[in-house]
């Protein structure tokens, strides 16, 4: 608790007054022993404990009474970012300047990181001589604020489109604390709990707590939370984008923080300066759709925005996006010889279909007992399909550093050497069906999300037709994730992600003589499904998503988007052309971090203070309660007049014998 007017606080000397008059009242009087009296002392003995505790209880409530009008007129301040603390000397804030820090709770009101700066700016006007040093998550450098008034005005607490690495942040911090030494101070962590930025998976969550205990200085961490209330705010994603034969084609995705009601949603395409508006239905809490934007042969680079109307957050409203040359997407089919010539010529045809030369295939054969591995080069694949026994040794560091860089690799079984493993991946023996029968496939399969994931107009692929008469089955001890399965819960498909890539396991064959895959067409679908997630790969230097993208080292001029790079989304110019600056994933997921799971797994054994804080703009961090203590002061001087208060005397009863009552004749 602190205190407007600390130095009143000297008035509770004057709690001692009751029992000085107390004590001096005592000594005015002189005992004088009377023999008359003894009698009368004995009879009203046993009375005398009682009187004694409530002459006593008297003498409390008066004492108490004086104590709580000196913190009244103290002016106490409670809250809960400041806890039950005493005073600061110096506050470090840390400040998440991220994307979904932009959001409006109610329509004229400002926004999170505007409503809690001005907060803190009362807040520290408040306590007066404390130090304020600002630790932002856009920059993570620390600048001491001369003032509070200006901290709205500085540069670094300015909207941006990054995300918060909030670990690295607390961190600083601590650096900061343990080297200067600044007193007692107090850590103010400002953010709106999305769960990306919290980084719940960073190794220096464990050490934190005894850090925070360790530090020379006492220190307290204070959260300000900053939940969303319920507003139908909408953001767009892209997927992919793509240079084709056509033009371009761009996979997208809208998102509602709400599911419930149907929309009729404007969005509005953009493409090198010519806007084009259309009007989508939205029914359910996300809507993905793709747009093919026609180009002419002339047009060998360009950019382009897509935009959704203004909602609560204004900054994820918009995604941008640049276009090249059409090239060529390349799949590697590595195998061993054992592959059976049918199922060769189905994997080349579902990856290369006929006439469309923009799409090649790539064979390297490994086989015999010094296979030529340096002629694997996965610089320019969009997939790798390996078919041949998993890759150890130079292979496996090559398949790992492709699958880490954002690589699709699709392992198929192979009847040769069994016995090695890939990432804590590997097969077991081969299993044939029973005479007259076939492995079906379980009709609960992952429709959501994968490479057999529903179609854009929300119909499922026929995975259930799918028979199979020879699977090699994964050693039981696999840690992929099942994307599908058979009908006896044996794994159909498994995926496993290393780094930014994924790795893909199919237990059976395109050829009649393992399932009916190619006669399903399911080969077709699951080779073009993952060629064009392993696309995105080889655009990826020019559509960035996040405040740290692969870039140039200098920047020629920021161009078509005001703003500071690369802090803000937009279209920027580099020595290498255009490059497109989007919002982190993590800014539009709608998962939160439950306040609860900071003392329990990221901080546990640590005192943590909670400010859950509201919509309302002129609510104070610091709150005076000097109205309770008035409160109290009032209930403990009429407890102390009640205990006062004595009994009424009863009034003598006179009995009356009639017998001897006046006659009248």
């Amino acid at each position: 608790m602190s205190f407007l007017q600390p130095a009143l606080l000297w008035g509770l000397l004057a709690v001692a007054l009751p029992i000085i008059i107390h004590l001096l009242n005592r000594r005015r009087h002189r005992t004088v022993k009377w023999a008359a009296m003894d009698f009368l002392l004995k009879a009203t003995r046993e009375s005398r404990g009682k009187k004694k505790l409530k002459h006593i209880l008297i003498l409390t409530c008066r004492a108490l009474a004086i104590a709580a009008l000196i913190f009244a007129i103290a002016r106490p301040l409670l809250g809960g970012f400041l806890g039950l603390g005493a005073s600061v000397d110096t506050v470090v804030l840390i400040l998440d300047r991220s994307a979904s820090m932009e959001r409006r709770e109610a329509d004229g009101q400002p926004t999170k990181r505007e409503l809690i700066l001005a907060q803190v700016k009362d807040a520290m006007a408040e306590l007066e001589t404390a130090r304020l040093v600002l630790l932002d998550s856009a920059t993570g450098t620390l600048s001491e604020v001369p003032s509070p008034d200006i901290l709205p005005e500085l540069s670094t607490t300015q909207p941006t489109d990054t995300a918060s690495d909030l670990p690295s942040l607390l961190a600083t911090a601590f650096d900061y604390l343990r080297e200067s030494q600044p007193g007692r101070s107090e850590i103010w962590l400002a953010t709106d709990m999305q769960l990306s930025n919290w980084r719940t998976e960073d190794s220096r969550w464990p050490a934190f707590a005894q850090t925070l205990n360790d530090l020379p200085s006492p220190t307290s961490l204070r959260v300000l939370a900053l939940p969303a209330t319920p507003r139908d705010n909408r953001h767009i994603r892209l997927l992919s984008s793509r240079r084709n034969s056509d033009g371009i084609t761009l996979e997208l995705e809208i998102t509602r923080d709400e599911s419930t009601g149907r929309i009729n949603l404007p969005v509005t395409i953009n493409l090198d300066g010519a806007p084009t508006t259309e009007t989508l239905v939205v029914e359910g809490q996300t809507l993905r759709f793709s747009r093919t934007l026609p180009l002419s042969s002339a047009q060998a680079t360009g950019w382009g925005r897509v935009s959704l109307p203004p909602d609560p957050n204004l900054r994820d409203n918009h995604l941008y996006f640049t276009y090249g040359e059409q090239q060529p997407l390349r799949t590697t089919i590595v195998h061993d010889g054992t592959l059976p010539e049918e199922a060769l010529q189905t994997l080349s045809r579902a990856a290369a279909p006929p006439g469309l030369t923009h799409f090649t295939v790539e064979e390297l054969v490994l086989a015999g007992p010094n296979p030529d591995i340096a002629a694997l080069n996965l610089t320019e694949s969009a997939l790798l399909i390996w078919a041949a026994p998993l890759p150890t040794d130079t292979a496996a560091v090559i398949v790992r550093s492709y699958l880490e860089s954002g690589g699709e690799v699709l392992f198929l079984p192979c009847e040769s050497d069994l016995e090695p493993t890939f990432a804590s991946l590997g097969w077991g023996p081969i299993e044939n069906a029973p005479a007259g029968k076939f492995f079906i496939t379980n009709e609960n399969w992952r429709r959501d999300e994968g490479p057999f994931r529903d179609g854009q107009d929300g119909n499922s692929i026929p995975l259930q037709q799918l028979r199979a008469i020879k699977r090699l089955p994964l050693l039981p001890a696999s840690d992929a994730i099942p994307l599908a399965s058979w009908d006896d819960g044996s794994p159909l498909m498994v995926r496993k992600i290393l780094g930014q890539g994924t790795a893909h396991l199919l237990t059976t064959l395109p050829d009649y003589r393992w399932s009916d895959l190619e006669q399903t067409a399911l080969h077709l679908v699951l080779v073009q499904r993952l060629l064009e997630a392993g696309a995105k790969r080889l655009d990826e230097s020019s559509q960035v998503a996040g405040q740290t993208p692969h870039t140039p080292a200098s920047l020629v001029e920021a161009a078509l988007t005001p703003g500071n790079y690369p802090i803000s989304a937009g279209i920027y110019q580099t020595e290498e052309g255009l490059l497109a600056l989007n919002l982190p994933a993590g800014e539009l997921s709608l998962a939160k971090l439950d306040p609860s799971e900071i003392e329990q797994t990221l901080l546990p054994d640590t005192k943590v203070s909670f400010f859950e804080q509201k919509t309302e703009a002129d609510q104070s961090l610091l709150q005076e309660i000097w109205r309770p203590f008035l409160i109290i002061m009032l209930l403990l001087l009429l407890i102390e007049a009640i205990l006062t208060l004595n009994k009424k005397p009863a009034s003598p009863k006179v009995n009356v014998d009639p017998s001897k009552s006046p006659t009248h004749s």
